[in-house]
């Protein structure tokens, strides 16, 4: 599916983890231990495989923003959940500070030209899944 891609194995693993990680979480909220180990899978990633890509990370704007596009998608958003639920997944998933997200949340996040660049990249990655999904860069979110 996402070799017809040209997604390395690497990455193709790393996502299927994130994806797997994610409806685990949905469809067994009570099994912490399962929610934990899928985490760990996630976390256990070598560290070489993201090095070489960290030029190319996205910010954590634009991480949040997919994140809450994909919730919105599977009818778990903003309208179906607390902000601060979604928060806490959004710095639980990508790492960076519940307290930040949760401020820029609340202020609504908007895109400045540093953006561009990342935003085109997301697109093009959510296009090549099939999926519905894409980011604006003139719209907050």
């Amino acid at each position: 599916m996402l070799g017809q891609h040209n997604f390395s194995n690497q990455k193709q693993i790393e996502l299927l983890q994130v994806i797997n990680f994610a409806l685990y979480k949905r469809h067994y909220p009570q099994d912490i231990c399962g929610i934990v180990e899928k985490k760990i899978q996630i976390l256990q990633q070598p560290a070489e495989a993201h090095e070489k890509d960290n030029a190319d990370v996205a910010s954590i704007k634009v991480r949040s923003v997919i994140i809450l596009e994909l919730l919105k998608k599977m009818q778990l958003g903003a309208a179906h959940n607390d902000l601060t639920k979604i928060c806490k997944l959004i710095a639980f998933l990508t790492g960076n500070s519940y307290n930040s997200i949760y401020n820029e949340m609340q202020k609504g996040i908007c895109f400045s030209k540093f953006h561009g660049r990342q935003i085109d990249e997301a697109n093009k990655i959510l296009a090549e899944l099939n999926t519905l999904i894409s980011i604006e860069k003139n719209k907050q979110y």
